[in-house]
Order: structure tokens, then C-alpha cells, then sequence
């Protein structure tokens, strides 16, 4: 059985939908983020049959759909059926009572083959009778996905009683399920690994005991697993050679529209297309300067730039690409310089955890709005603030600034607090109370507060989910 780690919200959803009166449900998102150990750890509490697709021609795919129809219907697949529609009706006219659920995995892989799937999956579940054929259709292919069943025109839209997007894991389950020592041994794998379980039972399976040893063997060496696993992402989801390209110049440093398109030869307003479906697939993320009057990041104005959301696919674009040939030679000189990149990584990834998370402490007993980066001019370097948060009733505002450091001093953090203090505060809307912190790995033999400044660590931002 596949390793399955916590996804309680996502059974929740299905056990809930399962115990209603359940006609169709959809289940979508990046592969190797652990949909079918979902399914299967779900069908083990209900009464289901699961069906692995498979790419091939239509016959082949019925038959081998017929084949998995045994557990439920023992003679299903003694008969040949000449085409798709002829095989759904037959299951439906034969599905046994009570009705199990049929969850169809890697959907995309029929479509492909047989286009008029999605609509005689339409003419069943807007059939009377629907709740007497339960169905689940689940795939990795988040740009087929999407296209079947959130574009209005799709046969199979607004038809889903759910729509589950799995996304990665936070943060705070890679130390339960790796089990790590400390919340710093989390940050560097997570900023290696991400949230993604495929990734993580690699490193469980290999007993790499830290992520630089782990990014060594499994991505680094010309043999590892993962040496190659960004381009397998990417063709994964389809993306076109210009979606490819953007995605490779964000994950070498290249961040505002204007540079793309200027490293790309194309007009700036050819990257809108793009960089929307790379949002929309999880794949890169917009960032704007923070609002304090709103408490969200500016909507609209060329101060924007993107970031890869995925840490794996910034890690590898940031410390393999670069150094390609030279890992692929097995070179020393190329994995120093990885190494190199990759500690600058983790600090990446370190101040957009202390981002995402800061909502979650609500410290000083305060509820505080979802924090953002705030900085004034076109470059986030000029008058930035790596964490900048209101509280929810625009009282008290938080500005922070975070450090990523193997060895954490006094010394150290007293000058990382001078700095802070010394900072100009931005405009500030009414007259809150400004909060000043700074974030660390660890705080070891460190005051709570240094001057007026709330010292940070990796243990409290990390948490419990």
C-alpha cells in the first residue's frame, strides 16, 4: 500500500460527500502529491472499485476498464464492448445495490484517446437516477483537468458535488512524517522537497538523515531519482516551450514581466497568457508589495513580480540548471557551486514560511491578517520588509525581517536588531501600534525580546498544524 500521510481535511470531504446521496465528484492536482493513496486509504472505509487508466487506444482501455470491474461485477469483462458508451451503460444497468462508488484515476488518459467521454459522463450524471452510479474522476494533469470541468463550456461543468484540488503539505508534517529532530532540519528539507509525499518517501526510502544529503543523492548525481525531475513537471502539465522558458528565467532570478519578455524577445503582453495558466496550475506566484490600508498585497501596478510557489522547482532551477553539464560530468567544482545556491534557497523558502505562518501565532494575543512582503520601489530590495502584517482590527502592524543562519550569536542578532530599529517605518494609515521582530533558525540562550524587537524561531513558526 502507498505510504499516506495526514490529508484529514480531504477524507473528511469525501467521507462526507460518500455518506449523502454521492452522483459525481472530481479530485485534481499535481502528480506526486498523493491523490491515489488518498482514494485508496479512503475506499478502504467505503464501498468502492478503483480503476487505474492507463495511456493506449480505446480498446485497450476498455478492456483493461472491464478487467477492473471484476471485484464488483465478476462476468463484466467477459463481454467486448465496442465503444465507450456502450461500456458506461452496461456498468450503470449492472451496478450492483447498495451502489459502491467508482472512483476512474488518471481520467485525462481516456479523454485523450476518446474526446467524447466527458459528454456521455454528462448524460449520466444528470440522469434521474445518477445516485444509483456514484462516480469519482481523478487525474494529474491539472490543464485537462481544469479544462474539463471548470471551463464553462465543458460538458462535465458546475456537474461536481466537489471539486478537490490537493495541494502540497505544509510544512509543519514533513518533521512528523520524516522524523526529523528539529524544526530547522524541517525548513532545509522542506526548502529541497516541498510538500510533495512522493518526494518525501524517496528521502525515507534512501535514509538520508539531512536535505544535503538527500539533494545529493537524489538530485544532484547524474543518477539520482530527481536529477531530471523538473522537466518531468513540466511536461507532466503540458506546458508550452514559452511557459517552459518563463518558468526557467523566474527560477534563475529573472522576476518582473518587463525582464522576461525583454530575455525572451517577445512583448511584455504575450507573457499574460502564460503566466496565468503557470499561476493557475501552482506553478508560479505572483507577489506584490503589501497594503496596509487593505491588508493584502496591491492589486495591480508594476511593482509585481513572480516567484516559483513550488520549493523544489525553485531549488532546482536555482542550483541544478545552472550547473547542468557540469553535475552531469559528476563534477566537484559543479556541486560546490549547487551546494552554494542552495544555501541561499533556504533562506528563500525560510522568509516565505514566516509569511505564511505569522497569521498562525497570533502573537501578543492579537489576530492578525495573512502577512505579505512589503517594499517601495520596483526592486523588493529598496525599503523591504520580508514580513509585513496588520492586525484584524488595523490597530497594530508588524514589520519583520528574516535571517537564515547555520551559526545564531548574540552578537549577531543584537546587529540584525540595530538594523531593524534604524529602518524607516513605511506610511502608515490612522496611528497603530508598530511591532518590530526578527526571525531566526534557533534562539538558543536568546531573550524572547531584544530592545524592543520580538525574537523569532524556526520551532515556534513551524508549530503544529
Amino acid at each position: 500500500m502507498e505510504t499516506f500521510w495526514n490529508r484529514q481535511r480531504e477524507l473528511e470531504t469525501l467521507r462526507a460527500w460518500s455518506g449523502q446521496e454521492p452522483r459525481f465528484g472530481v479530485v485534481h492536482g499535481r502528480r506526486r502529491l498523493g491523490k491515489t493513496a488518498l482514494l485508496r486509504h479512503w475506499l478502504h472505509g467505503v464501498a468502492g472499485c478503483y480503476v487505474q487508466a492507463t495511456e493506449g487506444t480505446p480498446v485497450a482501455q476498455r478492456v483493461a476498464v472491464a478487467e477492473d470491474m471484476r471485484p464488483v461485477l465478476p462476468g463484466f469483462a467477459d463481454v467486448a464492448y465496442p465503444s465507450w458508451r456502450a461500456l458506461l451503460e452496461a456498468l450503470r444497468r449492472q451496478w450492483p445495490e447498495p451502489a459502491p462508488v467508482l472512483v476512474l484515476d488518471e481520467f485525462p488518459y481516456l479523454v485523450q484517446s476518446a474526446p467524447e467521454l466527458p459528454s456521455i459522463l454528462q448524460s449520466m450524471v444528470d440522469a434521474p437516477d445518477a445516485r444509483r452510479f456514484p462516480l469519482v474522476i481523478c487525474g494529474s494533469s491539472q490543464r485537462m483537468m481544469q479544462g474539463l470541468v471548470l471551463d464553462s463550456a465543458a460538458p462535465l461543468y458546475g456537474r461536481a458535488q466537489f471539486l478537490l484540488r490537493l495541494e502540497p503539505m505544509p510544512v509543519a508534517e514533513i518533521r512528523r512524517a520524516l522524523g526529523l529532530p528539529d524544526a530547522v532540519a524541517a525548513v532545509e528539507m522542506y526548502a529541497a522537497f516541498g510538500g510533495v509525499p512522493r518526494y518525501w518517501r524517496l528521502v525515507r526510502e534512501g535514509q538520508y538523515s539531512t536535505a544535503a544529503s538527500a539533494l545529493d543523492g537524489l538530485v544532484f548525481s547524474p543518477g539520482g531519482v530527481l536529477h531530471e525531475e523538473a522537466d518531468r513537471v513540466l511536461r507532466d502539465e503540458q506546458a508550452a516551450a514559452l511557459e517552459r522558458a518563463v518558468c526557467e528565467l523566474v527560477g534563475r532570478g529573472a522576476r518582473r514581466p518587463s525582464e522576461l519578455a525583454a530575455r525572451l524577445g517577445v512583448k511584455e503582453t504575450t507573457l499574460a497568457k502564460p503566466l496565468r495558466h503557470l499561476a493557475d496550475l501552482g506553478l508560479v506566484q505572483r507577489q506584490a508589495p503589501y497594503d496596509f490600508a487593505s491588508g493584502q498585497p496591491v492589486a495591480a501596478g508594476r511593482r509585481a513580480f513572480y516567484r516559483l510557489a513550488d520549493p523544489f522547482l525553485a531549488m532546482w532551477y536555482a542550483c541544478v540548471r545552472p550547473y547542468l553539464s557540469g553535475l552531469n560530468m559528476d563534477a566537484p567544482s559543479a556541486r560546490r557551486h549547487a551546494r552554494t545556491a542552495w544555501s541561499h534557497q533556504v533562506a528563500a523558502v525560510w522568509e516565505e514560511l514566516c509569511r505564511q505562518r505569522w497569521h498562525r501565532l497570533e502573537h501578543g494575543g492579537i489576530e492578525w491578517e495573512p502577512a505579505g512582503r512589503y517594499w517601495v520601489s520596483r526592486e523588493p530590495s529598496e525599503g523591504e520588509w520580508d514580513v509585513a502584517a496588520v492586525s484584524s482590527d488595523r490597530r497594530h502592524v508588524f514589520l519583520g525581517e528574516c535571517k537564515w543562519m547555520r551559526d545564531v550569536t548574540r552578537a549577531k542578532v543584537e546587529a540584525a536588531v540595530r538594523t531593524i530599529r534604524q529602518r524607516p517605518v513605511p506610511p502608515l494609515p490612522g496611528a497603530p501600534r508598530v511591532h518590530l521582530g526578527v526571525f531566526l533558525p534557533r534562539t538558543d540562550r536568546l531573550p524572547a525580546e531584544i530592545d524592543g524587537v520580538v525574537i523569532l524561531d524556526a520551532e515556534r513558526m513551524l508549530g503544529e498544524e
